[in-house]
């Protein structure tokens, strides 16, 4: 139980962290300064803790990789809006590409890590 309860949380942190940097750096990495990181941890911390609540609630759906990219990136839009302002655009226009990207990432690692998953599993069992 804990252990699910901890990968609820580290989960959408470790996507909506990254996805909330390369926004608020608008891609320019090198732009990157320490406060941005700090923001971008806000944001990964208010989304694990917003999922982890949701989890409780929604537990039948997340079986579904799609329905987990959504709460993932909605909630990531919630978090963005409370963590900081926006870079660009008028207010809400950051965080819902941050929401966005962070749900393309929490896809992305649903079908790679399968697939490694699997390809791993394999390679165990037949040596």
């Amino acid at each position: 139980m804990l252990r699910e309860n901890f990968k609820m949380f580290i989960t959408p942190f470790c996507e909506a962290t990254p996805a909330c940097l390369l926004v608020m750096v608008q891609g320019n990495i090198w732009l990157a300064t320490i406060g941005h990181l700090q923001k971008a941890v806000e944001t990964g911390f208010i989304t694990g803790v917003g999922v982890l609540v949701l989890s409780f609630f929604t537990h039948p759906w997340l079986s579904n990789k799609y329905v987990v990219a959504g709460i993932t990136g909605g909630m990531c839009f919630i978090a963005d809006l409370l963590a900081h302002p926006s870079h660009f655009g008028t207010f809400t226009t950051e965080a819902i590409v941050t929401g966005a990207f962070t749900a393309i990432i929490s896809l992305a690692l649903n079908f790679a890590g399968k697939k490694f998953f699997i390809h791993v599993r394999t390679k165990l069992t037949k040596g």
